[in-house]
Protein backbone atom coordinates (compact mmCIF):
# COMPACT_ATOMS: atom_id res chain seq x y z
CA UNK A 1 0.00 0.00 0.00
CA UNK A 2 1.17 3.72 -0.28
CA UNK A 3 2.71 5.30 2.33
CA UNK A 4 0.86 7.95 1.73
CA UNK A 5 -2.50 6.42 2.24
CA UNK A 6 -1.42 4.73 5.59
CA UNK A 7 -0.30 8.11 7.01
CA UNK A 8 -3.39 9.59 5.80
CA UNK A 9 -5.56 6.52 7.17
CA UNK A 10 -3.63 6.89 10.74
CA UNK A 11 -4.48 10.16 10.76
CA UNK A 12 -7.51 9.66 10.19
CA UNK A 13 -8.07 7.23 12.44
CA UNK A 14 -6.64 9.72 14.98
CA UNK A 15 -9.13 12.55 14.23
CA UNK A 16 -12.14 9.48 14.32
CA UNK A 17 -10.88 8.35 18.01
CA UNK A 18 -10.43 12.79 19.03
CA UNK A 19 -13.64 12.78 17.76
CA UNK A 20 -15.76 10.47 19.52
CA UNK A 21 -13.69 11.58 22.57
CA UNK A 22 -14.92 14.99 22.04
CA UNK A 23 -18.11 13.76 21.84
CA UNK A 24 -18.16 12.02 25.21
CA UNK A 25 -16.92 15.11 26.40
CA UNK A 26 -19.56 17.70 25.06
CA UNK A 27 -22.45 14.69 26.79
CA UNK A 28 -20.27 14.68 30.12
CA UNK A 29 -20.11 18.57 30.10
CA UNK A 30 -23.81 18.63 29.74
CA UNK A 31 -25.73 15.65 32.04
CA UNK A 32 -22.91 16.79 34.69
CA UNK A 33 -24.67 19.69 35.45
CA UNK A 34 -26.31 20.33 39.17
CA UNK A 35 -28.17 23.06 40.93
CA UNK A 36 -27.09 24.15 43.98
CA UNK A 37 -28.90 22.80 47.13
CA UNK A 38 -31.06 25.06 48.94
CA UNK A 39 -29.60 25.14 52.74
CA UNK A 40 -30.87 24.07 55.70
CA UNK A 41 -33.76 26.32 57.48
CA UNK A 42 -31.91 27.81 60.49
CA UNK A 43 -33.82 29.90 62.78
CA UNK A 44 -31.48 30.51 65.79
CA UNK A 45 -34.42 32.02 68.40
CA UNK A 46 -36.59 29.19 67.64
CA UNK A 47 -33.76 27.14 69.00
CA UNK A 48 -33.52 28.57 72.02
CA UNK A 49 -30.10 30.46 71.47
CA UNK A 50 -28.82 33.66 72.98
CA UNK A 51 -27.95 35.49 70.06
CA UNK A 52 -27.85 38.98 71.55
CA UNK A 53 -24.98 37.71 74.28
CA UNK A 54 -23.09 36.25 71.17
CA UNK A 55 -23.15 39.58 68.89
CA UNK A 56 -22.09 41.43 72.33
CA UNK A 57 -19.22 39.42 72.63
CA UNK A 58 -18.15 39.90 69.05
CA UNK A 59 -18.81 43.60 69.42
CA UNK A 60 -16.64 43.77 72.59
CA UNK A 61 -13.90 41.76 70.81
CA UNK A 62 -13.69 44.07 68.21
CA UNK A 63 -13.69 47.24 69.93
CA UNK A 64 -10.11 46.39 71.44
CA UNK A 65 -8.07 47.35 68.66
CA UNK A 66 -5.34 44.58 68.32
CA UNK A 67 -3.86 46.27 65.28
CA UNK A 68 -0.24 44.43 63.82
CA UNK A 69 1.82 47.21 62.71
CA UNK A 70 5.35 45.78 60.57
CA UNK A 71 7.98 47.13 63.07
CA UNK A 72 5.84 47.90 65.98
CA UNK A 73 6.38 45.63 69.15
CA UNK A 74 3.76 46.65 71.32
CA UNK A 75 1.33 43.90 72.48
CA UNK A 76 -0.62 46.60 74.93
CA UNK A 77 -3.68 45.73 72.91
CA UNK A 78 -3.21 42.17 72.59
CA UNK A 79 -2.88 41.67 76.42
CA UNK A 80 -5.88 44.26 76.88
CA UNK A 81 -7.87 41.58 74.38
CA UNK A 82 -6.23 38.58 76.61
CA UNK A 83 -8.39 40.42 79.83
CA UNK A 84 -11.26 40.30 77.57
CA UNK A 85 -11.42 36.85 76.70
CA UNK A 86 -10.68 35.83 80.39
CA UNK A 87 -13.94 38.33 81.66
CA UNK A 88 -15.94 36.68 78.70
CA UNK A 89 -15.35 33.40 78.86
CA UNK A 90 -14.88 32.15 82.47
CA UNK A 91 -15.92 28.56 82.36
CA UNK A 92 -12.73 28.27 79.49
CA UNK A 93 -9.79 29.90 82.14
CA UNK A 94 -11.23 27.66 84.73
CA UNK A 95 -10.88 24.39 82.69
CA UNK A 96 -8.51 24.93 80.03
CA UNK A 97 -4.77 24.92 80.18
CA UNK A 98 -4.00 28.75 79.46
CA UNK A 99 -0.57 29.28 77.36
CA UNK A 100 0.74 32.80 76.57
CA UNK A 101 3.69 32.60 73.88
CA UNK A 102 4.56 35.99 74.05
CA UNK A 103 1.13 37.23 73.03
CA UNK A 104 0.02 34.19 71.05
CA UNK A 105 -2.38 31.93 72.98
CA UNK A 106 -3.07 28.25 73.17
CA UNK A 107 -5.68 26.97 75.26
CA UNK A 108 -6.04 23.64 75.99
CA UNK A 109 -9.23 21.23 76.81
CA UNK A 110 -8.04 18.28 78.07
CA UNK A 111 -10.38 15.14 76.46
CA UNK A 112 -11.54 11.53 77.65
CA UNK A 113 -9.16 9.36 75.81
CA UNK A 114 -5.49 10.30 76.17
CA UNK A 115 -4.39 7.95 73.22
CA UNK A 116 -5.76 9.85 70.98
CA UNK A 117 -4.25 12.45 68.76
CA UNK A 118 -5.40 15.90 69.51
CA UNK A 119 -7.32 18.58 67.08
CA UNK A 120 -6.35 22.22 67.02
CA UNK A 121 -8.81 25.08 65.71
CA UNK A 122 -7.46 28.45 64.86
CA UNK A 123 -8.09 31.96 64.29
CA UNK A 124 -5.76 35.15 65.05
CA UNK A 125 -6.56 37.79 67.24
CA UNK A 126 -4.75 40.51 65.42
CA UNK A 127 -6.22 42.53 62.33
CA UNK A 128 -5.04 45.12 59.72
CA UNK A 129 -4.81 49.38 60.25
CA UNK A 130 -8.34 50.91 59.27
CA UNK A 131 -9.22 54.50 58.22
CA UNK A 132 -12.56 55.46 59.99
CA UNK A 133 -13.69 57.93 58.27
CA UNK A 134 -15.12 56.20 55.26
CA UNK A 135 -16.69 53.73 57.12
CA UNK A 136 -20.70 53.19 57.92
CA UNK A 137 -19.77 52.56 61.58
CA UNK A 138 -16.74 53.22 63.69
CA UNK A 139 -14.53 50.85 62.23
CA UNK A 140 -13.76 49.59 66.16
CA UNK A 141 -17.29 50.28 67.23
CA UNK A 142 -18.02 46.86 67.19
CA UNK A 143 -21.84 48.12 66.03
CA UNK A 144 -24.74 45.62 65.78
CA UNK A 145 -26.88 47.86 63.23
CA UNK A 146 -29.04 45.48 60.58
CA UNK A 147 -28.65 42.10 62.06
CA UNK A 148 -24.61 42.17 61.42
CA UNK A 149 -21.74 43.48 63.77
CA UNK A 150 -19.55 45.64 62.03
CA UNK A 151 -15.58 46.28 62.42
CA UNK A 152 -12.53 45.51 61.92
CA UNK A 153 -11.72 41.75 62.23
CA UNK A 154 -15.10 40.46 61.93
CA UNK A 155 -14.41 38.29 58.76
CA UNK A 156 -10.82 38.39 59.33
CA UNK A 157 -10.76 36.58 61.64
CA UNK A 158 -12.03 37.96 65.28
CA UNK A 159 -15.97 36.18 64.29
CA UNK A 160 -14.78 32.82 63.74
CA UNK A 161 -12.32 33.27 66.98
CA UNK A 162 -15.30 34.02 68.87
CA UNK A 163 -17.57 31.54 67.82
CA UNK A 164 -14.76 28.46 68.35
CA UNK A 165 -14.76 30.24 72.32
CA UNK A 166 -18.33 30.68 72.09
CA UNK A 167 -19.09 27.08 71.41
CA UNK A 168 -16.29 25.51 73.86
CA UNK A 169 -17.90 28.22 76.74
CA UNK A 170 -20.90 26.31 76.13
CA UNK A 171 -20.18 22.82 76.18
CA UNK A 172 -18.17 23.60 79.15
CA UNK A 173 -21.83 25.18 80.70
CA UNK A 174 -23.41 21.84 79.63
CA UNK A 175 -20.48 19.14 81.59
CA UNK A 176 -19.20 17.84 78.40
CA UNK A 177 -15.63 17.09 77.84
CA UNK A 178 -14.23 15.86 74.42
CA UNK A 179 -13.05 12.65 73.17
CA UNK A 180 -9.25 13.75 72.19
CA UNK A 181 -7.71 16.71 73.39
CA UNK A 182 -9.30 20.26 71.75
CA UNK A 183 -6.09 23.03 71.47
CA UNK A 184 -7.28 26.36 70.17
CA UNK A 185 -4.52 28.65 68.52
CA UNK A 186 -4.34 32.09 68.56
CA UNK A 187 -1.89 33.99 67.10
CA UNK A 188 -1.33 37.94 67.77
CA UNK A 189 0.48 38.92 64.79
CA UNK A 190 -0.62 36.78 61.73
CA UNK A 191 -1.31 40.18 59.62
CA UNK A 192 2.67 40.60 59.43
CA UNK A 193 3.80 37.47 58.69
CA UNK A 194 5.01 37.36 62.63
CA UNK A 195 6.59 34.84 64.53
CA UNK A 196 3.47 33.81 66.69
CA UNK A 197 2.56 30.76 64.63
CA UNK A 198 5.95 30.00 64.27
CA UNK A 199 6.67 30.09 68.29
CA UNK A 200 3.47 27.99 68.74
CA UNK A 201 4.66 25.20 66.71
CA UNK A 202 7.83 25.00 68.25
CA UNK A 203 6.74 24.49 71.81
CA UNK A 204 3.99 22.19 70.18
CA UNK A 205 6.91 20.04 68.50
CA UNK A 206 8.53 20.02 71.92
CA UNK A 207 6.04 18.58 73.34
CA UNK A 208 5.79 15.92 71.01
CA UNK A 209 1.92 16.85 70.27
CA UNK A 210 0.73 15.43 67.02
CA UNK A 211 -2.76 16.73 65.64
CA UNK A 212 -5.32 14.92 63.45
CA UNK A 213 -6.54 18.01 62.51
CA UNK A 214 -5.53 21.33 62.12
CA UNK A 215 -8.80 23.80 60.82
CA UNK A 216 -7.59 28.04 60.14
CA UNK A 217 -8.95 30.70 58.56
CA UNK A 218 -9.19 30.49 54.16
CA UNK A 219 -12.15 29.25 52.77
CA UNK A 220 -15.71 29.84 54.18
CA UNK A 221 -19.73 29.27 53.17
CA UNK A 222 -20.45 31.46 50.36
CA UNK A 223 -23.92 32.51 50.66
CA UNK A 224 -26.18 35.10 49.35
CA UNK A 225 -29.10 37.68 51.35
CA UNK A 226 -32.30 36.46 50.06
CA UNK A 227 -34.82 39.12 50.39
CA UNK A 228 -37.92 36.96 49.73
CA UNK A 229 -37.00 34.61 53.12
CA UNK A 230 -35.61 37.19 55.00
CA UNK A 231 -32.29 35.42 55.68
CA UNK A 232 -28.79 34.32 54.73
CA UNK A 233 -29.04 31.11 52.54
CA UNK A 234 -26.11 28.79 52.17
CA UNK A 235 -24.09 28.00 48.51
CA UNK A 236 -21.33 26.60 48.80
CA UNK A 237 -18.42 25.40 51.10
CA UNK A 238 -14.43 26.37 50.17
CA UNK A 239 -12.50 23.93 51.91
CA UNK A 240 -8.75 25.20 51.40
CA UNK A 241 -6.38 21.57 50.97
CA UNK A 242 -3.29 23.54 49.79
CA UNK A 243 -1.76 27.40 50.40
CA UNK A 244 0.84 28.75 47.54
CA UNK A 245 4.16 29.72 48.73
CA UNK A 246 5.24 32.97 49.33
CA UNK A 247 8.41 35.09 48.73
CA UNK A 248 9.20 38.82 48.68
CA UNK A 249 12.53 39.26 46.23
CA UNK A 250 14.61 42.37 45.63
CA UNK A 251 16.53 42.46 41.89
CA UNK A 252 19.17 45.17 41.71
CA UNK A 253 21.02 46.46 39.16
CA UNK A 254 23.88 48.78 38.98
CA UNK A 255 25.87 51.41 36.87
CA UNK A 256 27.92 53.94 36.82
CA UNK A 257 25.45 56.65 37.30
CA UNK A 258 25.56 60.53 36.15
CA UNK A 259 23.55 63.16 35.17
CA UNK A 260 20.52 62.78 32.89
CA UNK A 261 21.63 65.29 30.22
CA UNK A 262 24.32 62.70 29.36
CA UNK A 263 22.15 59.86 29.32
CA UNK A 264 23.62 55.99 28.48
CA UNK A 265 22.01 52.58 27.52
CA UNK A 266 21.23 49.94 29.74
CA UNK A 267 21.24 52.22 32.73
CA UNK A 268 19.85 50.28 36.26
CA UNK A 269 16.60 50.54 35.23
CA UNK A 270 16.44 49.41 31.58
CA UNK A 271 17.75 46.29 32.79
CA UNK A 272 15.27 45.86 35.19
CA UNK A 273 12.70 46.89 32.21
CA UNK A 274 13.54 43.84 30.36
CA UNK A 275 13.41 41.46 33.29
CA UNK A 276 9.98 42.80 34.04
CA UNK A 277 9.21 42.99 30.31
CA UNK A 278 9.93 38.98 30.12
CA UNK A 279 8.44 37.94 33.11
CA UNK A 280 5.31 39.93 32.31
CA UNK A 281 4.81 38.79 28.73
CA UNK A 282 6.84 35.49 28.34
CA UNK A 283 6.07 33.97 31.67
CA UNK A 284 8.82 32.22 32.31
CA UNK A 285 7.02 29.65 34.57
CA UNK A 286 5.60 26.24 34.25
CA UNK A 287 1.85 25.77 33.78
CA UNK A 288 0.44 22.58 34.74
CA UNK A 289 -3.03 20.72 36.01
CA UNK A 290 -1.06 19.71 39.35
CA UNK A 291 -3.12 17.09 41.72
CA UNK A 292 -4.87 19.47 43.91
CA UNK A 293 -5.49 21.77 41.24
CA UNK A 294 -7.28 18.73 39.58
CA UNK A 295 -9.07 18.10 42.85
CA UNK A 296 -10.43 21.60 42.87
CA UNK A 297 -12.13 21.50 39.73
CA UNK A 298 -13.54 18.24 39.20
CA UNK A 299 -15.41 19.29 42.28
CA UNK A 300 -16.58 22.48 40.94
CA UNK A 301 -17.38 21.69 37.42
CA UNK A 302 -20.88 19.95 37.78
CA UNK A 303 -21.95 23.19 39.21
CA UNK A 304 -20.22 25.85 37.05
CA UNK A 305 -23.04 28.05 35.07
CA UNK A 306 -21.16 28.35 31.77
CA UNK A 307 -21.11 25.02 29.84
CA UNK A 308 -17.55 26.18 28.08
CA UNK A 309 -16.41 25.83 31.73
CA UNK A 310 -17.86 22.42 32.29
CA UNK A 311 -16.86 21.21 29.41
CA UNK A 312 -13.19 22.24 30.22
CA UNK A 313 -12.99 21.56 33.90
CA UNK A 314 -15.08 18.39 34.03
CA UNK A 315 -13.46 16.71 31.60
CA UNK A 316 -9.23 17.19 31.80
CA UNK A 317 -8.42 13.37 31.31
CA UNK A 318 -8.97 15.22 27.91
CA UNK A 319 -7.99 18.48 28.11
CA UNK A 320 -5.28 18.13 30.02
CA UNK A 321 -2.70 19.41 28.12
CA UNK A 322 -4.48 22.68 26.87
CA UNK A 323 -5.94 23.49 29.87
CA UNK A 324 -3.75 25.18 31.25
CA UNK A 325 -2.62 27.52 28.94
CA UNK A 326 -6.53 28.40 28.43
CA UNK A 327 -6.57 29.17 32.25
CA UNK A 328 -3.05 31.09 32.22
CA UNK A 329 -4.83 33.04 29.08
CA UNK A 330 -7.78 33.91 31.17
CA UNK A 331 -5.79 34.87 33.98
CA UNK A 332 -6.83 35.99 38.06
CA UNK A 333 -7.39 32.94 39.88
CA UNK A 334 -7.69 30.49 37.46
CA UNK A 335 -4.47 31.59 35.96
CA UNK A 336 -2.65 31.94 38.78
CA UNK A 337 -3.78 27.93 40.27
CA UNK A 338 -1.55 26.55 37.40
CA UNK A 339 1.40 28.19 37.70
CA UNK A 340 3.93 30.29 40.49
CA UNK A 341 3.55 33.92 39.66
CA UNK A 342 6.00 36.36 40.06
CA UNK A 343 4.17 40.40 40.22
CA UNK A 344 6.52 43.58 40.73
CA UNK A 345 4.72 45.65 43.76
CA UNK A 346 7.48 48.29 44.74
CA UNK A 347 10.49 50.14 43.01
CA UNK A 348 13.55 52.68 44.03
CA UNK A 349 16.05 54.84 42.06
CA UNK A 350 17.91 57.85 42.81
CA UNK A 351 16.53 60.91 44.66
CA UNK A 352 16.45 63.09 41.58
CA UNK A 353 14.48 63.58 38.58
CA UNK A 354 17.81 64.71 36.81
CA UNK A 355 19.96 61.82 38.41
CA UNK A 356 20.87 58.40 36.74
CA UNK A 357 20.52 55.54 39.60
CA UNK A 358 24.22 54.18 40.48
CA UNK A 359 21.84 51.55 42.26
CA UNK A 360 18.10 50.93 41.69
CA UNK A 361 15.43 47.89 42.21
CA UNK A 362 12.54 46.65 42.09
CA UNK A 363 10.67 44.33 44.53
CA UNK A 364 8.21 41.46 43.67
CA UNK A 365 5.61 39.30 45.51
CA UNK A 366 6.08 35.99 44.54
CA UNK A 367 3.84 32.71 44.36
CA UNK A 368 4.56 29.41 44.63
CA UNK A 369 2.86 26.27 43.01
CA UNK A 370 3.46 22.78 43.81
CA UNK A 371 5.20 21.87 40.41
CA UNK A 372 7.68 24.88 40.98
CA UNK A 373 8.39 25.37 44.20
CA UNK A 374 10.69 28.38 45.99
CA UNK A 375 13.94 26.20 44.96
CA UNK A 376 13.54 25.78 41.60
CA UNK A 377 11.50 29.00 40.85
CA UNK A 378 14.48 31.21 42.10
CA UNK A 379 17.13 29.36 40.63
CA UNK A 380 15.47 29.87 37.01
CA UNK A 381 14.98 33.98 38.01
CA UNK A 382 18.63 33.83 38.89
CA UNK A 383 19.86 32.21 35.58
CA UNK A 384 17.88 35.07 33.94
CA UNK A 385 19.11 37.82 36.19
CA UNK A 386 22.57 37.03 35.52
CA UNK A 387 21.74 36.86 31.59
CA UNK A 388 20.91 40.75 32.59
CA UNK A 389 23.40 41.38 34.55
CA UNK A 390 21.31 41.70 37.68
CA UNK A 391 21.39 40.98 41.22
CA UNK A 392 18.82 39.38 43.50
CA UNK A 393 17.54 38.67 47.39
CA UNK A 394 15.47 37.05 48.82
CA UNK A 395 13.99 39.34 51.67
CA UNK A 396 11.73 37.06 52.97
CA UNK A 397 10.18 33.55 51.95
CA UNK A 398 8.47 30.21 52.47
CA UNK A 399 8.11 27.05 50.44
CA UNK A 400 4.59 25.90 49.59
CA UNK A 401 3.36 23.28 52.32
CA UNK A 402 2.12 19.49 51.88
CA UNK A 403 -1.44 19.62 50.16
CA UNK A 404 -4.31 17.84 53.37
CA UNK A 405 -4.59 14.71 53.75
CA UNK A 406 -8.05 14.11 52.05
CA UNK A 407 -8.57 10.67 52.71
CA UNK A 408 -8.72 10.37 56.31
CA UNK A 409 -11.22 10.58 59.09
CA UNK A 410 -10.74 14.27 59.96
CA UNK A 411 -11.45 15.74 56.71
CA UNK A 412 -14.26 13.69 55.89
CA UNK A 413 -15.70 14.57 59.40
CA UNK A 414 -15.29 18.24 58.31
CA UNK A 415 -17.67 17.59 55.32
CA UNK A 416 -19.85 15.97 57.18
CA UNK A 417 -20.23 18.33 59.76
CA UNK A 418 -20.96 21.05 56.91
CA UNK A 419 -23.60 18.90 55.29
CA UNK A 420 -25.16 18.50 59.10
CA UNK A 421 -24.65 22.34 59.87
CA UNK A 422 -25.50 23.97 56.23
CA UNK A 423 -27.27 21.19 54.12
CA UNK A 424 -26.44 19.30 51.60
CA UNK A 425 -24.54 22.07 49.40
CA UNK A 426 -21.43 21.99 47.00
CA UNK A 427 -18.40 21.50 49.44
CA UNK A 428 -15.75 22.25 47.16
CA UNK A 429 -11.31 21.38 47.89
CA UNK A 430 -9.48 24.17 46.52
CA UNK A 431 -5.82 25.85 46.25
CA UNK A 432 -5.47 28.86 48.42
CA UNK A 433 -3.71 31.79 46.81
CA UNK A 434 -2.74 33.68 50.52
CA UNK A 435 -1.30 32.70 53.17
CA UNK A 436 -2.24 31.82 56.37
CA UNK A 437 -0.71 30.80 60.19
CA UNK A 438 -1.58 27.33 58.98
CA UNK A 439 1.21 26.67 57.18
CA UNK A 440 3.15 26.34 59.81
CA UNK A 441 1.12 23.57 61.61
CA UNK A 442 2.59 20.94 58.64
CA UNK A 443 5.03 19.95 60.48
CA UNK A 444 2.84 18.22 63.09
CA UNK A 445 0.08 17.74 61.31
CA UNK A 446 -1.27 15.91 58.14
CA UNK A 447 -4.79 17.37 57.48
CA UNK A 448 -4.37 20.94 57.89
CA UNK A 449 -7.30 22.85 56.65
CA UNK A 450 -8.01 26.64 55.63
CA UNK A 451 -12.05 26.71 56.57
CA UNK A 452 -14.03 28.80 58.69
CA UNK A 453 -17.92 27.84 58.90
CA UNK A 454 -18.98 31.28 58.86
CA UNK A 455 -21.74 32.33 55.87
CA UNK A 456 -20.70 35.52 53.89
CA UNK A 457 -21.71 37.20 50.71
CA UNK A 458 -19.12 38.08 48.40
CA UNK A 459 -19.44 41.61 49.80
CA UNK A 460 -18.65 40.81 53.41
CA UNK A 461 -15.51 38.63 51.91
CA UNK A 462 -14.57 41.33 50.27
CA UNK A 463 -14.86 43.50 53.29
CA UNK A 464 -11.80 42.03 54.96
CA UNK A 465 -8.89 44.72 55.10
CA UNK A 466 -11.43 46.62 53.49
CA UNK A 467 -14.01 49.25 54.75
CA UNK A 468 -17.58 48.11 56.45
CA UNK A 469 -16.03 44.99 57.62
CA UNK A 470 -19.33 43.27 58.48
CA UNK A 471 -20.76 39.47 60.05
CA UNK A 472 -24.09 39.11 60.02
CA UNK A 473 -25.17 37.91 63.14
CA UNK A 474 -26.85 34.71 62.09
CA UNK A 475 -23.15 33.83 60.32
CA UNK A 476 -22.33 33.75 63.77
CA UNK A 477 -24.84 31.69 65.10
CA UNK A 478 -24.03 29.32 62.41
CA UNK A 479 -20.95 29.15 63.29
CA UNK A 480 -21.19 29.01 66.47
CA UNK A 481 -23.68 26.05 66.38
CA UNK A 482 -20.78 23.95 63.48
CA UNK A 483 -18.04 24.36 66.04
CA UNK A 484 -19.82 23.26 69.15
CA UNK A 485 -21.50 20.14 67.33
CA UNK A 486 -17.86 19.78 65.69
CA UNK A 487 -16.58 19.35 68.93
CA UNK A 488 -18.91 17.18 70.43
CA UNK A 489 -19.54 14.84 68.07
CA UNK A 490 -15.54 14.40 66.85
CA UNK A 491 -14.07 11.17 66.88
CA UNK A 492 -17.88 9.81 68.30
CA UNK A 493 -17.82 7.17 65.07
CA UNK A 494 -14.58 5.66 65.54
Amino acid sequence: MNPLLIVLYVLLGLLAVYAVLFLIAVLRAVFMKKEFADDKPFDPYKDGIDCDTHAEHLSKIIQVPTVSIRGRNDNTEIYKFHDLLEQQYPNIHRVCERVDIDGALLFIWRGKDKNRNPICLMSHQDVVPADSEKWKYDAFSGKIAEGKIWGRGTVDTKGALCAILESIEELIKEGFTPVCDVYVGSSNNEEITGDGAVKTVEYLYEKGIHFDLVMDEGGSVMSYEDSIKGRMVAHNAMIGILEKGRANIKFTARSRGGHASVPFNNNPFAKLSKLMYIIEHRNPFKKRITHPARVQYHAMAPYMHHFRHRLLYGNLWLFAPIAPYIMHRIGGPAGAVVKTTCIFTMAEGSKGANVIPEKASVTANCRFMVHEPLPQSYKKLGKMCHKLGISMEMLAGFDVPPVADMNCYAYKYVNKRIKETFGDIPRIPYIMLAGTDSRHYTKICDCVLRFVPLMMTGAQLNSAHAINENLSVESLERGIVFYHDFIKNYGSEL
